[in-house]
């Protein structure tokens, strides 16, 4: 339905009332002659002289005209489909292929035709046609529920779409909660679960947890922890988990299956005999009956360097923590530590510190450094190599000197705003923001915030610090039950250099009233948060290629079959100033067939490059990099292109979610035997109606340049015809 209207900004009697008068003018010109004209020529031009003061006077009055258009939109439905691997899993509820099939048909929902926009989902959301939904692969290595519901949000802001249905087993390993993402989408959504919600008869790989990097002939942990269903030890159920370096065999264990217990945990003692990047890969035992092999198995890298860990300390005085952490740091394979213990003069025990073995150290650690009766002569050999990059680990204790601490405070994470030597004890208080710095893993889970906030209470004195913008707080303090806006634990990684500091002391206390306290009633499992947290700070602290002037790696270490492969490079001078002219050439091995690829030149040093299409397998690349046609340096790695297998670890049909998101959007849930009733039930939905959509729009036709030129081309053809008539 159109409508029109015209509006003027004054009253149309009175235009209508000048528009006469100017009429009457133009008569009253042309009623009397000289020469005489014919009665016509006198009409046209009482005609034009009145048009053309008419349009005037409507132009002086700013009339509008506005048009109004009403429309109605009928209600549009969104069909998600899950196009993961796990839709390919035949349970004991039969093939998912055919239950989504069925579903489809059973349902009705492409009855409705254009009002159903159809997309399909797994890492990604891709809108297909209704007639290409049997042309699905079901091939995503990853689910994303919450970036599919996040689609229909955006669909919404361009059409009417009133409702969605969902057809998933519900299983994502990807994104946020879907739940959270549904109570904001605040539209009815429909779920379609498809699988048996019950726990199938298998055995997975869950998780693999190993440090990034180690030392050659050290010693470093691989957890491997494992989940079981369906297996019974009246089944005599045992089966061997192996772990191989590289594809070789190195090590293995024999894993009891019970009833009564789903979740098992392995830790191997990894011995790297060679330097590089390994592949590690953890694998069990294929078992009869088994819903499906494919996740029996999962990968991880790890980087072995050549030399050793050379650690320089530094304390203010002999103390419990000096000797916890020189005997943490000292017990790790592959470092050397050299201890510098100040006297209560200037002087050490043992020898003076020299800028010979500072210069070769890798990691300076300060531990109630500096006191009061410091030299500047230590501190001065101590920034110099802090200038250099070198990192550095700083541990408080009652006897700092914060005065004397400042000479070094450019590289530390804070600057101090007060200090006073009165001491009270605070509690480590972490977020669940900060478990995704690796300096805070323990065991690599949820549960890690537990173990951080349930530790006894240390020692700090009432020290004030700042803490840098670059920097980033790890753990706040908490005095009693108490939460504090203090930091405890923070890093800080700016311009080539690193540090970590710990605001507090009696570090002692976590081991001792801690893992000590536990294990001395019994318990086995305790772990070694002191020694863990050292030595995920030495590591990191140690660990930067920010020196190297080509840097080329891949963006991930595994890749899932037909996967593009994307390669990013970075490009210094020996400032660190990025190069924007280089050629970045890298060199693919492994597979049927070598490959080469040349990376585009983006901006800021940066290089990227993209390829596909290769086999499954273990590859390793060797880029190397020119400028002004001159070799200028190289760089490799590792990854690998497979199955990643994600989609197979939980195989169950996540009902309790589908459920939830179904009844908290107003929605319902169904199973494929009962999907029959969805389209009843969505004719029946209230806001599943047709919108009116009403649009208004306003032309200002004083403002038009038509009407101007109308009254001129009117007033000029009068001129003319006068002329022409030879009238004065």
């Amino acid at each position: 339905m159109n409508s029109y209207s015209l509006g003027i900004s004054g009253s149309w009697l009175v235009v209508f009332g000048i528009i006469l008068c100017a009429f009457i003018y133009a008569f009253y010109c042309y009623r009397t002659t000289i020469p005489p004209i014919s009665s016509v020529k006198k009409s046209i031009l009482i005609t034009l002289r009145t048009i053309a003061l008419g349009l005037l006077i409507f132009a002086l009055f700013e009339p509008i005209l506005s048009f109004v258009r009403t429309s109605i939109d009928t209600p549009k439905l969104a069909l998600l489909l899950d196009n993961s691997q796990s839709m390919t899993i035949t349970d004991s509820k039969g093939s998912r292929k055919v239950a989504i099939t069925k579903s489809l048909i059973d349902s009705k929902i492409l009855s409705l035709g254009d009002e159903v926009k159809v997309a399909s989902f797994h890492d990604a959301v891709r809108a297909i046609d209704t007639k290409r939904i049997d042309s699905l692969k079901f091939d995503g290595q990853l689910t994303d529920i919450s970036g599919a519901i996040r689609w229909v949000s955006e669909q919404t802001e361009s059409t009417n779409l009133r409702a969605g249905l969902v057809i998933t087993d519900g299983a994502f390993n990807a994104g946020a909660n879907p739940l959270y993402e549904a109570e904001l989408l605040g539209k009815p959504l429909y779920i379609i679960g498809i699988g048996d919600s019950t726990e199938p008869k298998d055995i997975s790989i869950q998780t693999i947890l190993t440090n990034e990097l180690t030392y050659l002939e050290s010693s470093v942990p691989v957890n491997i922890n494992l989940k079981s269903n369906g297996y019974t030890d009246e089944y005599n159920s045992t089966t061997k988990l192996v772990l191989s370096d590289n594809g070789t065999p190195i090590a293995e264990q024999t894993i009891i299956l019970r009833a009564d217990q789903q979740a098992y945990s392995a830790v191997f003692d990894y011995h790297p005999k060679t330097e590089g990047v390994h592949k590690l890969t953890a694998s069990i035992s294929p078992r009869v009956g088994e819903l499906t092999t494919k996740n029996n198995s999962l990968s991880e890298f790890i980087t072995v360097l050549k030399q050793k860990r050379r650690v320089v300390l530094f304390a203010g005085a002999p103390s419990s923590d000096v000797s916890f952490l020189r005997s943490i740091l000292t017990n790790e394979k592959g470092a050397e530590v050299k201890a510098y213990i100040q006297k209560q003069n200037a002087e050490f025990y043992d020898e003076e510190p020299t800028s010979q073995v500072l210069h070769d150290a890798e990691l300076i650690v300060l531990v109630g450094f500096p006191i009061n009766s410091t030299g500047n002569t230590s501190l001065q050999l101590i920034a110099q190599e802090c200038e250099r990059g070198k990192p550095i680990l700083f541990v408080s204790s009652l006897q700092t000197d914060y005065t004397k601490l400042k000479q070094l405070e450019q590289y530390l994470p804070f600057t101090v705003v007060s200090s006073r030597a009165q001491e009270f004890m605070v509690f480590a208080d972490i977020q669940s923001k900060s478990l995704s710095n690796s300096l805070l893993k323990i065991k690599g889970t949820n549960e890690d915030i537990a173990i951080w906030n349930q530790l006894p209470p240390i020692f700090r004195t009432e020290t004030f610090v700042r803490v840098k913008p670059e920097s980033e707080v790890l753990a706040t303090i908490k005095v009693n039950s108490t939460p504090l806006n203090e930091p405890l634990i923070t890093s800080r990684e700016f311009q080539g250099k690193k540090s970590v500091a710990v605001l507090g002391y009696g570090l002692y206390r976590w081991k001792l009233l801690g893992e000590a306290a536990e294990i001395s009633k019994g318990r086995t499992d305790v772990p070694d948060v002191l020694s863990t947290f050292l030595q995920n700070s030495t590591r990191w602290l140690t660990t930067s290629d920010n020196q190297k002037t080509v840097r080329i790696k891949t963006t991930k270490k595994l890749y899932a079959s037909g996967e593009k492969v994307e390669f990013n490079a970075q490009v210094y001078d020996q400032t660190l100033t990025p190069i924007e002219n280089a050629e970045v050439v890298v060199k693919i091995s492994g597979g049927n067939n070598p490959r080469e690829l040349i990376l585009t030149p983006l901006t800021n040093g940066r290089y990227s490059g993209q390829l596909e299409g290769l086999t499954e397998g273990d590859y390793s690349f060797s880029g190397s990099v020119s400028v002004a046609q001159k070799s200028y340096g190289t760089d490799n790695g590792r990854f690998s292109v497979g199955d990643i297998a994600l989609e197979y670890q939980n195989v169950r049909m996540n009902s309790e979610l589908l459920r939830q998101i179904a009844e908290r959007t107003g929605g319902k849930f169904y199973t494929p035997e009962n999907a029959s009733k969805f389209l009843e039930d969505i004719k029946k939905q209230p806001t599943f109606s047709p919108r009116t959509i009403t649009q208004k729009s306003e032309f200002a036709l004083w403002n038009l340049p038509w009407l101007l030129a109308t009254g001129l081309l009117c007033f000029g053809s009068e001129w003319f015809i006068r002329k022409r008539s030879g009238m004065v």
